[in-house]
């Protein structure tokens, strides 16, 4: 195979979209890198990229015309996802490449990528005009403007496009929320940002510009096959790991501002305690000789690779932080070293609901440790070691049953997700694989795995995906416990190899290709691809109401179905125990005046999200009661000091559901018939 050349370390994963997490955490090692500035990418390394993942992807096998329109469609809507900039003329202009994109790389042209980003620069300047102009005046909202509903098309002409732009900026005020003395303060910010965006686009080097077209090119190919440069790849390594080394502070862009979000519990930073949340950098030196660096002019990737480094190097960082006098500039050395990032740790704690104590588990996402996988032999500790050991206290502890929390569990590590199926089923197949030959694989249950018996309850989301939906797949389709929670998970069912690309001329790692080798299926044959894993109670939630999941997504693969496994045979009934606490906590719901308040949001935002958005100052107040998917899944299950809280309105009436579970299966043979 023509991959065999350039690739290393090779790993499966089931995760989603992790390339736009954001905030952007500070670490790794730059001392190298930041003196390189020689490119990744040239054509030809462009060309023997796409050709590695055509090898590895479970669908395609060769860039044909199909491909090719989907990759032209792709090139455009990466570099412009709102479609705030190019017009219908100018795709036009390109279109004699629809259908021979894959020829012109095959010839080692590339020219046309360069010149679509030229086209781009030159839109976005002209927008960015039109915004100085449109921003140099107070906004008038005597005349209502409409902002429409579903995806949008490329505007006709300019006119439309600027147009579209002032809908935008207007949206973008009104989220605001600032009052009227502060009007000409956010028209500022929202300039400067537009031009600091500007900045941005024409300072975009050749490895951005071609990462952009091979990222296009994964994205036509499904949604979660992807293309690394080393800083995308190192972000991969952090978040599939769990460790990172630096000093363990999340960044953000904040009104044309870097800003410390937070800091990693744990880490160097927080340790040291002189950092804060909202202290606002404005230079760093990185501890590599180049001295210290202004960053006016640098978004959150770059003050990420200033700010990250090896174990055991310094970074000064030099903040500025608001009190009662004004600005106070402080100066602090820091020492980079190793971190766990122990938010996303698995966590547990006993809850005593009414006479029942139950055992819940918080998992974030589906870490594993790379650094022993590697080696021959070992016992790796991961996601489902630490579940393990969890479960063996809480057993201890006594606990009648158990509830796992998968909400915003976006993912991770295939084999862990087997391993966490195996303490909890005692024998069969978790899951089932097929690749690109047509081969049907089945990942089977350590015998020896079998901890926990008793009655459990897995608690979803919409944001639960791939990795969570096997393991919560399997429980379903085996009847050992009971789903709750949205009307269904995310709908993720693919697997994806993660190859990293040696690095050259001193570098650590050249990037790395992420690309869908095969498909899942549960033990019962069926495929959560697009549809997720349905739950057998519903628990409102204001996530229910927008549209979250796979089939959402541009060039989705299909669902499916193969045959049950052959060992496959679920281990009881649970039908009747479900049809019965169904109908209690539905009892439940009607009679809560915080559940009816959320189910009212519900109806009232599917009637709205029908209609064109009203762009008025009554809108702005608007906005102050209506939530999106974001920041209710940064809300739900996600807070770092309690695992449950008494204002989370879901896992409390999941824990009524786990000990209605719990009473009504006391004197009865479910549960495997086993206990504890």
């Amino acid at each position: 195979m023509r991959l065999l050349a350039i690739m290393s370390l090779v790993f499966f994963l089931c995760c989603t979209a992790w390339e736009s997490i954001a905030p952007r955490i500070a670490y790794g090692d730059n001392s190298r890198n930041a003196r390189i500035n020689v490119p990744v990418l040239s054509c030809k390394e462009v060309k023997l990229r796409l050709n590695a993942m055509l090898d590895l992807h479970f669908f395609y096998k060769e860039f044909n015309e199909d491909l090719s329109k989907k990759t032209f469609k792709k090139i455009f809507e990466t570099m412009d996802p709102y479609k705030v900039y190019f017009i219908k003329s100018d795709i036009k202009a390109f279109m004699h490449l629809e259908n021979s994109i894959g020829k012109n790389i095959e010839n080692n042209s590339c020219n046309f990528i360069l010149e679509i980003y030229n086209v781009f620069l030159k839109r976005v300047h002209e927008r960015t005009e039109y915004t100085k102009l449109f921003l140099s005046k107070p906004f008038d909202f005597a005349k209502p403007d409409y902002l429409p509903i579903g995806k949008p098309d490329w505007s006709v002409n300019i006119n439309e496009a600027n147009e579209r732009l002032k809908k935008r900026i207007k949206l973008q005020y009104l989220s605001a929320k600032m009052n009227e003395d502060e009007s000409a303060k956010v028209r500022e910010r929202l300039l400067k940002s537009y031009i600091k965006s500007e900045k941005k686009y024409t300072e975009f080097d050749d490895d951005k510009i071609y990462s952009i077209f091979l990222n296009s090119f994964a994205l036509a190919m499904d949604p979660h096959s992807a293309h690394m440069l080393p800083l995308d790849h190192d972000s991969f390594v952090i978040h599939i790991s769990n460790k990172l080394e630096g000093i363990g502070a999340q960044l953000q862009e904040k009104d044309g501002f870097i800003i410390i979000r937070s800091l990693v519990q744990g880490g160097v930073a927080q340790k040291d305690g002189r950092l804060k949340a909202n202290d606002r950098i404005i230079a760093i030196d990185p501890g590599n000789g180049s001295g210290l660096q202004d960053l006016n002019d640098l978004d959150v990737e770059q003050t990420v690779e200033l700010v990250r480094g090896k174990k055991g190097t310094y970074v000064r960082l030099v903040v500025l932080r608001k009190n009662q006098k004004g600005n106070e500039r402080l100066n602090i050395l820091l020492t980079r070293d190793e971190i766990d990032l122990k938010d996303d740790e698995v966590k547990t704690s006993v809850i005593e609901n009414g006479s029942k104590k139950i055992g819940v588990i918080k998992v974030s996402t589906f870490y594993t440790d790379l650094k022993c996988k590697i080696k021959i032999f070992s016992q790796c500790h991961g996601v489902a070691y630490d579940i393990e050991q969890g479960l063996r206290k809480l057993t201890n502890r006594g606990v009648e049953g158990v509830l796992i929390d998968l909400r915003n569990n976006g993912g991770g590590d295939f084999p862990e997700s087997i391993r966490l199926t195996g303490l909890f089923i005692p024998n069969g197949t978790a899951v089932q694989t097929i690749d690109k030959n047509q081969s049907v694989k089945r990942q089977l249950i350590g015998e020896s795995n079998w901890l926990y018996r008793g009655p459990l309850v897995v608690l979803i989301n919409k944001y639960s995906a791939s990795a969570s939906e096997i393991f919560a797949g399997a429980i379903q389709d085996y009847s050992r416990g009971i789903i709750v929670g949205d009307k269904s998970t995310y709908g993720k069912a693919t697997v994806q190899v993660v190859q990293e690309i040696p690095g050259s001329l001193g570098r650590r790692s050249d990037g790395a290709l992420k690309v869908t080798q095969s498909k899942f299926y549960r033990p019962s044959g069926n495929s959560n691809q697009l549809n997720g894993v349905q739950s057998d109670i519903i628990i409102p939630d204001m996530l229910d109401a927008y549209e979250i999941g796979e089939n959402q997504l541009d060039f989705a693969l299909p669902s499916d179905s193969i045959p049950a496994a052959k060992n496959f045979k679920p281990l009881q009934n649970l039908s009747p125990l479900i049809a019965k606490l169904k109908s209690l906590s539905q009892e439940r719901i009607l009679k809560n005046s915080k559940f009816l308040e959320v189910i009212s949001k519900i109806d009232k935002y599917n009637k709205e999200k029908k209609h064109p958005m009203l762009l008025t100052k009554e809108y702005a107040k608007s906005l102050e009661d209506q939530e999106n998917p974001k920041d209710i899944k940064d809300k739900e299950g996600n807070n770092v000091d309690e695992i449950v809280s008494q204002n989370d309105l879901i896992i409390q009436e999941a824990l009524n559901i786990t000990s209605d579970s719990i009473k009504l299966t006391e004197n009865k043979s479910l549960w495997i018939g086993m206990g504890n």
